[in-house]
């Protein structure tokens, strides 16, 4: 069965997570997606794993996740024979792929407006940190800047008091990199009925203020700013998180009132129906506190594996906090074929891209390449003989890996 974007090629010039990881989702679904790197310095994102380095973890993992199945072509766009080669591959382009800042667009040459006249049904993809115009549109950010500081979430994902918490890594660009995906396949589908190229764009801001959608809303209708609170005063004892008899959490959501009394059933408690402080679902809320307090009783007197089994029993909406390493043994996780095997990589897996298209197949993920791993042979299907390779390559316009 053929992949959906099986003769779709994508030129990406793009670094660290939130456009190579679009890349990613693109190359998952069959598309040939090249990645464009400077012949000596490569993409910084190849260093990241040092500044994260991992106990016994050999791989460069966020290296491998974002750039897997893809090719590397080692170009310098700044010499007159690389910018020439771009040029060639970009008129047999269906989809470029860049997060530089609007400066460096602009000093490289690789604006919408450099490229349309090259390949006016290119499909152009820009994601930024801030947006493209504006008093910080030339401000560099990352996810933990502009999707999770800027945006309110983290303010709001405290607890009073509380220090601010670092986000997960990447945690912000992962979710960012599906909605450039989403611009991206809306633009091919118009190209198909109109013929006609676009440009797309998308930013961590946008990303994280949709994010934190609910809450922004609710300022832009009027309402009082948000407040945070401690757990023993959570806005409500049923959307809140407990700590169990072997000190495991676990996030409890029971928000509908017909839910309340399987509830109060599951946890051995059928008193708190009867109880005139909890009858209601505005008592509950008005005595959240006395209920937290009971809840935190109930809930200290068994442990995880207990109450997991009780809750999927009785029907309770809950969620373990599980911790990273136990999430590869997750059966629900393997079940829904979260993660998948490598290519090559002598049983090394990877995370699945969170898109399927039932009936449609994904590719095997590959290694993620090595610096200038595929210049020559995308060079060659240019047009390129070998001898004027190797002269580009002596004179630093392109470059090719090493072995």
């Amino acid at each position: 069965m053929t992949m959906v974007l099986n003769g779709v090629r994508v030129l990406e010039a793009a670094h660290f997570v939130a456009g190579p990881a679009a890349g990613a989702v693109m190359a998952d679904f069959g598309a040939d997606v090249i990645h464009l790197e400077h012949p000596v310095r490569g993409d910084p994102y190849r260093s990241l794993y040092r500044v994260h380095p991992l106990p016994e973890c050999e791989q460069n993992y966020p290296w491998l996740l974002d750039n897997r199945s893809k090719r590397s072509l080692a170009l310098d766009l700044m010499h007159p024979n690389g910018r020439e080669a771009f040029e060639k591959l970009l008129r047999q382009t269906d989809v470029f792929l860049t997060n530089y800042l609007p400066d460096a667009l602009d000093e490289l040459r690789l604006r919408h407006e450099d490229l349309k006249p090259l390949n006016p049904k290119l499909i152009y993809a820009h994601v930024t940190g801030y947006g493209e115009v504006g008093p910080n549109a030339q401000r560099s950010g990352y996810d933990v800047t502009a999707w999770w500081a800027r945006t309110g979430l983290a303010d709001v994902s405290r607890s009073k008091g509380a220090e601010v918490a670092t986000p997960a890594i990447a945690m912000g660009d992962h979710g960012t990199s599906v909605a450039l995906y989403g611009a991206i396949m809306t633009a091919l589908y118009r190209r198909e009925r109109t013929g006609e190229g676009a440009k797309v764009t998308t930013s961590l801001m946008a990303n994280g203020a949709w994010s934190n959608g609910i809450l922004i809303q609710a300022e832009l209708c009027g309402g009082k700013p948000f407040e945070r609170s401690t757990h023993s005063a959570s806005a409500s004892a049923l959307h809140a998180v407990y700590r169990t008899k072997d000190d495991r959490h676990f996030y409890l959501v029971v928000v509908r009132d017909l839910e309340w009394k399987p509830f109060c059933e599951a946890i051995a408690r059928p008193d708190l129906l009867t109880d005139p402080r909890f009858a209601e679902f505005a008592e509950r809320e008005d005595n959240h506190c006395e209920l937290i307090t009971i809840l935190d009783d109930v809930f200290a007197h068994k442990t995880m594996a207990e109450w997991t089994a009780i809750f999927d029993r009785a029907g309770v909406t809950f969620g373990p906090v599980q911790h990273v390493s136990e999430l590869p043994r997750d059966p629900q996780m393997r079940a829904a074929q979260v993660f998948r095997r490598v290519e090559n990589g002598d049983g090394l897996e990877t995370v699945d891209s969170p898109i399927r298209l039932e009936g449609v197949p994904k590719r095997t993920p590959r290694l993620a390449p090595e610096l200038g791993e595929h210049t020559q042979e995308v060079l060659e299907s240019l047009g390129y003989r070998e001898a004027e390779i190797a002269s580009l390559v002596e004179a630093g316009a392109v470059g090719v890996r090493t072995k």
